[in-house]
């Protein structure tokens, strides 16, 4: 009898420790170490001409609008097209760290050193040009400040930069490199949506 119950003990002691690890809050993975993140920024600074086409759609309180994008870039310069927005046909954006020209259809090219204020005067849209050519590729704006967070995989997941929120929605891999496909900027009422059908990389 003893030893029957001793057995029953030592099963009672077992089933407990099986429905003690059962009810364990499952563990998540910890964020990738800062020298993954690192490696997977020296791999997508070292694309210095790239080209990158999808739709844009942006929103301010009640009015917004929707366009596609072609943004190519080659070191230092970028041209910019959109196309759609409020029937207004083409508008296209060619800059360097010196200025940049903005063209219209029927209208004569303006240039300005401050992309957004050039932008906004023409158009009266509202887009933050300055960073975003580094936060297309995942990557934040060299020489601002900026507070950020990587995934497992060393991708930037979150990025606040220019008093600017963006979240990354998802990634793909372009030869050999996890570039974004879709991500989502924030800035007071002002938030803009971003998705990337087409990569090319050189």
């Amino acid at each position: 009898m003893r030893g029957r119950s001793g057995a029953g003990l030592v099963g009672c002691l077992l089933l407990g420790a099986l429905l003690g690890g059962c009810a364990t809050a499952p563990t998540t993975v910890p964020p990738a170490p800062e020298a993954t993140w690192q490696a997977h920024r020296a791999a997508v600074a070292a694309l210095q001409h790239w080209q990158a086409r999808g739709r844009i759609a942006v929103r301010a309180g009640e009015e917004g609008w929707n366009a596609a994008f072609d943004w190519q870039q080659r070191g230092d310069s970028y041209l910019v097209r959109l196309r759609g927005p409020f029937g207004q046909g083409g508008v296209e954006l060619r800059g360097d760290p010196r200025g940049v020209w903005l063209r219209r259809n029927g209208h004569p090219p303006v240039f300005a050193t401050d992309p957004e204020t050039l932008l906004v005067q023409q158009t009266g849209w509202r887009l933050p040009l300055s960073g975003l050519g580094a936060w297309l590729k995942g990557m934040p704006e060299r020489g601002q400040d900026r507070e950020l967070q990587w995934d497992s995989g060393g991708r930037l997941l979150r990025l606040q930069q220019r008093g600017w929120h963006i979240d990354y929605q998802g990634y793909g891999r372009i030869d050999g490199v996890d570039l974004p496909r879709k991500l989502k900027l924030k800035r007071d009422s002002l938030e803009v949506r971003l998705v990337i059908d087409r990569w090319q990389v050189s």
